[in-house]
């Protein structure tokens, strides 16, 4: 299993996934409760690699995984178009109401934070490039 993670000050996009890209888990949390998220995470799942963003906060938050897992399972991951992406995914999972083309014209945007969805996207990513 792979867990995905996009760092963030207040908050984190946390995913898990099969080697073969499968979603199994994705949630967001609060950077102040990722320790207890992520030690539940663990009696659930046996996490091989852990993927993290390289992007705000990565540093803060890899000072905590290294906590919880051995450093050479954490991989760091470059975020460029993540969140691109993530919208993406989103909108394609939960499409909204209304002419397509007019979603299209008006750059329709989620009204949710998407910070799960990277985390997704960032493990896809790294599937992608190993």
């Amino acid at each position: 299993m792979l867990l995905g993670i996009d760092p963030g000050r207040s908050k984190c996009g946390v995913a898990v996934l099969t080697e073969d890209g499968k979603e199994v888990l994705k949630d967001i949390s609060k950077t102040s409760e990722l320790s207890k998220k992520l030690e539940d995470i663990l009696e659930n799942y046996s996490i091989d690699k852990v993927v993290l963003g390289n992007g705000t906060y990565a540093d803060k938050i890899y000072n905590i995984l290294k906590l919880l897992f051995d450093e050479n399972k954490i991989i760091f991951i470059n975020e460029e178009n993540s969140t691109y992406l993530a919208e993406q995914k989103y909108l394609k999972e939960n499409p909204p109401l209304g002419l397509s083309f007019l979603n299209k014209i008006m750059k329709f945007k989620p009204k949710r934070a998407l910070d799960d969805y990277t985390a997704v996207v960032l493990v896809k990513k790294y599937l992608k490039n190993k």
